[in-house]
């Protein structure tokens, strides 16, 4: 099973991949045959494919000669919970496989642990949300014509043979927005550009293209099986969702904008623009700004785990022991106040410790659970802190 980035790369190491190719230019890197059977096999997709009640219109999709098969001719409408549900049907998929059709299941990072521990160890490594994909085709049927991603794109080969193309057009940092994602088929024609380099995938191998590249693929075997993992690390749009937390603390922010029809015309309208811009900026240089956005990287992550049934979950209760506490912000900086005295919170827990101030009782193990990105150690030591300053204690 693979489990660290310098497994998955061999023989590349990290520090080549993150200084000669990520974000810059694809690479393939030949492997062993049974470099990730852990992941995915023949035996493996037919076991999941079994569990009918699993699958959907959305995460299982037929594909044929560049179109997508309309999810009415290999579905059927079955009861569920409170109305009839669209799910496919085990012979119908079969029929639209036997005239080459491709088989696409999406968002499947959770199915095995092989898949579980390649997407974990690539959130960790890239600081952003991995989800799956994984496409079956079989030869002389394409599924997709020349395209490009808005993700890191990480493509693992499990079975068969795929001749990849890659072409020399790349987008410039393309994201899941109208924008590009509406493109015509002439413009992708137009943007793909020559062909870069074509590469033959065998079980073993991986391909790793920025986003934005433009690729296609076509199976050379009789039926072939691959993952793709995509990264989605935290992007500079992103700090938007920072941004509105800081505005919604500043008056000027909350403040009705000037009306650009009244005296004077926009100028007050354009002096309180500029304004704002400033106040986002020196919020952006705050060293709280910054440890919000580490917790940010940290926390995005997808929702991963196995279980040990039928053993009992262990897990140690606590209630909030202080009544009239509440988290107030200052200068950039989080306190923990009572009605006579305040006490710094150390920098990135303010959100953790205002979630204990909101919960008279809770478990340890669901403050590890929506804390992830603070990791158990650090939930563990602000925990003790908490009982230490006599905040909270264990519940009786």
């Amino acid at each position: 099973m693979v489990t660290t980035f310098e497994e998955l790369l061999a023989p590349v190491t990290p520090d080549e991949f993150f200084g000669e190719y990520y974000g810059r230019k694809p690479l393939h890197v030949p492997g062993d045959p049974d470099k990730f059977a852990e992941a995915m096999s023949w035996g493996d997709l037919n076991r999941v494919l079994a569990i009918n009640a699993f699958w959907t219109k959305d995460n299982l999709r037929l594909y044929q000669d560049i179109a997508q098969i309309p999810a009415e001719d290999y579905c059927r409408s079955v009861p569920g919970l409170g109305a009839r549900v669209l799910r496919p049907d085990p012979d119908l998929v079969k029929s639209r496989l036997s005239r080459g059709a491709s088989l696409v299941l999406n968002s499947i990072d959770t199915l095995t642990p092989g898949i579980r521990s390649v997407a974990d160890m690539l959130e960790r490594t890239l600081l952003g949300y991995v989800q799956l994909n994984l496409y079956c085709s079989f030869a002389g049927h394409k599924a997709f014509d020349s395209h490009f991603d808005t993700h890191e794109v990480f493509a693992l080969h499990a079975e068969g043979e795929k001749t990849w193309n890659v072409y020399e057009g790349r987008l410039d940092n393309p994201i899941h927005h109208p924008t590009f994602l509406d493109l015509t088929p002439e413009q992708h024609r137009r943007n793909r550009g020559g062909l870069m380099m074509e590469v033959r995938m065998t079980p073993g191998d991986l391909l790793y293209l920025p986003r934005g590249q433009y690729h296609d693929a076509l199976a050379s075997s009789g039926a072939t099986l691959h993952l793709t993992f995509g990264a989605i690390p935290v992007r500079g749009i992103d700090l938007f969702e920072l941004l509105e937390d800081e505005a919604v603390t500043d008056s000027l922010f909350r403040r009705d904008l000037p009306r650009h029809d009244a005296d004077g015309g926009a100028d007050g309208l354009r002096e309180r623009l500029a304004e704002l811009a400033d106040r986002l900026a020196r919020s952006m240089r705050e060293p709280g700004f910054l440890e919000a956005a580490i917790q940010l990287q940290r926390r995005r992550r997808g929702t991963r785990g196995a279980y040990g049934l039928p053993e009992r979950p262990a897990a140690n209760g606590f209630a909030v022991k202080a009544k009239g506490l509440k988290v107030v912000r200052r200068d950039g900086r989080y306190f923990l106040r009572s009605a006579t005295a305040g006490v710094p919170i150390p920098p990135g827990a303010q959100d953790f410790v205002s979630w204990v101030l909101e919960h008279p009782t809770f478990l340890d193990s669901e403050a590890r659970a929506l804390f992830s990105h603070l990791g158990p150690d650090r939930v563990d030591e602000l925990l003790g802190q908490l009982e230490d300053m006599e905040v909270i204690a264990p519940a009786g």
